[in-house]
């Protein structure tokens, strides 16, 4: 059976857009409020240099935790052994990372 092009056009009409009600734009108007305070309460630099040692320790306390080499290290003690090793070890790469 051959393929035959259609003669007549279809227009899509684009969706209605419902009106919000009171209570949505209320919630909206709270929203705005909110990250408009948010935004106007900025960090002060001490407090953003805290979060990123923070993160920088968390982020090098993870990599040691899941490293191989580490638990290897550890074989035949025990498991407070091993977290004191994990710890020395993410320290000790906070401080080369940290290093000038």
């Amino acid at each position: 059976m051959p393929l035959m092009k259609r003669s007549s056009t279809t227009v899509v009409e684009p969706p209605k857009q419902d009106t919000p009600t009171p209570a949505q734009e209320a919630q909206v108007a709270a929203a705005k409020k909110s990250v408009a305070k948010a935004a106007s309460e900025t960090m002060s630099k001490a407090e953003w240099a805290s979060k990123d040692v923070r993160i920088s320790r968390q982020g090098l306390f993870q990599a040691c935790l899941q490293s191989v080499g580490l638990l290897q290290l550890n074989t035949g003690n025990t498991l407070e052994d091993y977290l004191k090793l994990v710890e020395q070890a993410a320290e000790r790469g906070l401080q080369f990372v940290n290093k000038q």
